[in-house]
């Protein structure tokens, strides 16, 4: 429960500022006042407020001595001064109590609710620091009871983000995704180090989609999540990452994919007469995975990557043919092929005939 205790020996202070701040929409449970010092502290000393807003100048007890002993006895309380004097010794006292805020008279009613709502926040993560499980489940809220329910992750579970990850569908991967995070949200019996884990697994599956489609900025963020996930304090904040992530890696995912079809075309012929070309070359040099690479070429063309770098040097080794004075070998050595044999077989299977015969009847023809 955050509370707050207002003294000053003025009644008019008193009054407006319990009655013309909205303090519940602040995040208060309760106010409580006092016209000095003296009676503030017994009043302290059966609610324990968690804010208190004191004037400085008071009679019986002022406001400087009252802090202190508040300082003293209640460390946790957040303190903020308020006063019309603007005396620097006044303002070294607060300075010395590490005061929480300082409002001058007259009042400004919009300056005093922004500040309570700053410390709310502060009261609330004060809170949170001696129950890391609440914080963990709800964050800087005043949920005080966190369910037994218990959350296990299964391999259908994981198997069901693989499958979706595998068949690079977006739309059914969030949902399952939302869906996941959801039970996880349920079970606040589970403990965090156990979710965190989870969430770590998470990462990995969205980290190595990342490497097979070649999104190298996702996979870089989806390795540095699965570290950060252990130094998260809270659920909400493992839940937007995750989901970032998996936003950032089918955006990658479609801005490498507006062409790779070119990319791969353009390259082979650009060195497909260059004997060490490969296949798994290729994915390297335009930063792709093999396999991803492979599957997108066969899908978009009806053929191979493998079959566009033959068809490549074959289109050439005709033309080179049909110059009788270059050796066949030579021939084969100016498209790619080092071995001899090899390029006739290579170029036997994918035209019929074999590179002698196919001069023959170039010549025949010519």
């Amino acid at each position: 429960m955050i509370s707050v205790l207002i003294v000053d020996d003025e009644k008019l202070v008193r009054d407006t500022l319990a009655n013309y701040i909205n303090w519940k929409e602040l995040g208060i449970d309760a106010i409580y006042l006092a016209d000095n010092g003296s009676r503030a502290l017994l009043l302290a000393e059966k609610v324990q407020p968690s804010i208190v807003i004191t004037d400085i100048k008071m009679p019986h007890m002022g406001g400087m001595e009252f802090a202190q002993i508040i300082r003293k006895q209640y460390p946790g309380s957040r303190l903020v001064f308020l006063s019309g004097y603007t005396d620097k010794e006044y303002l070294k006292g607060a300075i010395h109590l590490h005061a929480d805020g300082y409002i001058e008279k007259p009042l400004n009613l919009p300056e005093i609710s922004s500040m309570v709502r700053e410390l709310v926040c502060l009261c609330l993560q004060d809170e949170a620091r001696n129950n890391p499980e609440l914080f963990f489940y709800h964050g800087n809220t005043k949920e005080a009871v966190l369910n037994n329910k218990v959350f296990t992750l299964t391999k259908t579970d994981l198997n069901q983000i693989k499958t979706f990850l595998a068949t690079n569908d977006e739309t059914a991967l969030l949902i399952a995704l939302h869906s996941l995070c959801a039970r996880i949200r349920q079970c606040e019996g589970t403990p965090p180090d156990y979710i965190r884990n989870v969430y770590s697994q998470l990462a990995l599956l969205l980290e190595s989609a990342a490497e097979f489609h070649g999104a190298v900025k996702t996979q870089a963020a989806g390795g540095a999540f699965v570290y950060m996930t252990a130094q998260m304090d809270c659920l909400k904040d493992l839940e937007n990452e995750l989901f970032h992530i998996a936003a950032f890696l089918y955006e990658e995912i479609r801005e490498r994919d507006f062409e790779p079809v070119s990319q791969v075309n353009g390259y082979i012929q650009a060195h497909f007469t260059e004997s060490t070309v490969t296949v798994d070359g290729i994915a390297r040099d335009l930063n792709f995975n093999t396999s991803y690479l492979c599957a997108v070429y066969k899908k978009k063309t009806g053929q191979t990557i493998n079959a566009a770098l033959t068809k490549a040097r074959i289109e050439l080794a005709c033309k080179l043919l049909k110059e009788p004075d270059r050796k066949l070998y030579e021939v084969g050595m100016c498209v790619g092929y080092t071995n001899g044999k090899y390029f006739t077989r290579v170029f036997t299977k994918e035209t019929g005939i074999s590179p002698r015969e196919y001069r023959e009847r170039h010549h025949e023809v010519s």
